[in-house]
Parts: structure tokens; sequence; C-alpha cells
């Protein structure tokens, strides 16, 4: 039966995990990204932002670097994928993403659906409030961009 983490397990009680020494003493944190969101692009010329200044040198950054982007969704009522339902809030949701968010300019863990691990910098975030599909409830919907950071 699946519950909230930890542990966070992708595909058992969310769909990708972040992971940075400075927030859970270095403890995954998993997320729900929203669904048909997730993008891995390998571009043929990508120009690093501010964000990721501290940590890839080079502008544009060399060849074969990913650059990954998703939605995650951060709302009361979750089912994990054997149907338990999460005892997160919304709120709880959100304010663990922003603690990464907080983060930006250093590096970090991403495990992403497929459960492959990636050492990346936050690029770009996008923070929405919507209703949540509900008349009164709130929810957030984050768009964020990471950057592959090379060995």
């Amino acid at each position: 039966m699946a519950t909230d983490g930890p542990p966070w397990v992708v595909g058992q009680n969310c769909t990708m995990t972040l992971t940075h020494p400075m927030v859970n003493a270095g403890t995954a944190r998993g997320f729900y990204l929203k669904p048909d969101t997730w993008r891995m692009l390998l571009p043929r010329v990508w120009y690093r932002g501010t964000n990721v200044a501290p940590v890839i040198a080079s502008s544009p950054i060399g060849v074969g670097i990913r650059v990954f982007e998703g939605v995650v969704t951060s709302r009361d009522g979750f089912l994990h994928v054997d149907g338990t339902p999460s005892m997160q809030t919304a709120s709880s949701w959100h304010t663990a993403l922003l603690s990464f968010v907080a983060q930006a300019g250093t590096v970090m863990i991403l495990t992403d659906p497929a459960g492959t691990s990636w050492t990346v910098a936050i690029e770009e975030v996008e923070d929405r409030v919507s209703t949540g599909g509900t008349t009164f409830g709130r929810a957030w919907e984050t768009r964020l961009v990471w950057v592959e950071v090379p060995a």
C-alpha cells in the first residue's frame, strides 16, 4: 500500500523526485507532474540563463546536455497509483516544492518519471494558482525548467 513519503518512490507515491542537500537533510521529496507535461529536450543550441550561471560556466551549453520541463501540481486529494489517498494538502505539496525553487543556482538531483536520475539546476519557474477543478479548492501548477549539469 502506497503512503506519503519518505520514502518517495517514483511510480508508487509520486511521478518525480527532487533531492538537494539543503532540503530535508538531503532526503528525496516526491511530487506529481501534471499529465502530458513532462519533456526531455536535447536542444541544438541552448543559451543558459542567469539561474544556472553559477553551475554551468559556458554559454551556449555543451553538446549532449539535456533540458527538462514539466508542470508540478500541488493540490488536495491526490490518489497514489494503488488508489491510496495522499494525506498531503495542496499547501504542503507547494511549500515543499518552493523549498527546492529557493535553491536555484545550485545543483540538485531530479529523478524523472522513468526512474532515471539526473544532476540538474533550475533554469526557470512559473507558478500559477488555480482552483484545482473545484469552486473553493486551491491548487498550484508550477512549470519548471531544469538544465542538466555536466559532470
